[in-house]
């Protein structure tokens, strides 16, 4: 039996069959369920953050062309300028987000000059990645929560792979080399080091404060 929504009543029960519909209830249910999927979505959306110099103008745009199109990622370009400028505005950026999950992407000629001025800030851990591995590495190892790409160096494509790798890789998880298996350097002293790496790494910023 074919039922539209346009037969229904406030309150129907059709022959042959042992329901009864209230339409009222059924398009509260399917509003509810609707709304729970659009906040689940959005507050699982992964922040991505962009910025660049001129020289890296282009590879930003391709690569928030490339990441707009995925699901789960939110991206926020924050524009171009000189690249020590464009470093500090998205350090900064970042140090006020409070979500661990975010990141950010910065972009120059050779992605060195972003990355030294990114680090300074307190809690960005900057890595200059020109391969997919190294990417893997810089978030397994070194938790590095900005990507720094040189448009002088990288091509779009390899970008593409490289950000891939880079925004799902996770922290101490061991990363897979180019045949999808597990690293064999990867141990559980490896891990067990890693564990309390960020500590150190805060007591190393804490000291590098004091003596200024």
């Amino acid at each position: 039996m074919r039922v539209l929504i346009s037969d229904f009543s406030p309150t129907t029960t059709y022959p042959n069959s042992k329901f009864t519909f209230n339409i009222c209830s059924l398009l509260f249910i399917v509003r509810k369920t609707s709304l729970n999927r659009m906040n689940k979505v959005s507050s699982t959306a992964r922040t991505v953050y962009l910025a660049s110099d001129g020289f890296g103008q282009p590879l930003l745009e391709a690569i928030e062309k490339y990441l707009k199109e995925k699901s789960g990622i939110a991206v926020k370009n924050l524009g171009s300028e000189a690249y020590y400028d464009a470093a500090a505005n998205l350090a900064s950026t970042l140090q006020k987000d409070e979500s661990p999950e975010s990141a950010g992407i910065l972009f120059c000629g050779t992605g060195m000059g972003v990355g030294i001025v990114a680090n300074k800030f307190d809690g960005v851990r900057a890595a200059v990645c020109e391969n997919t591995m190294a990417a893997k590495y810089s978030r397994a190892v070194n938790n590095a929560n900005v990507l720094c790409l040189g448009k002088l160096i990288t091509p779009p494509d390899e970008a593409k792979r490289i950000v891939d790798c880079f925004l799902s890789q996770k922290f101490i998880q061991v990363p897979l080399d180019a045949e999808g298996k597990p690293v064999d350097w990867w141990t559980e002293n490896t891990e067990k080091f890693l564990s309390t790496s960020m500590d150190g790494i805060s007591k190393v910023e804490e000291r590098a404060k004091n003596k200024k």
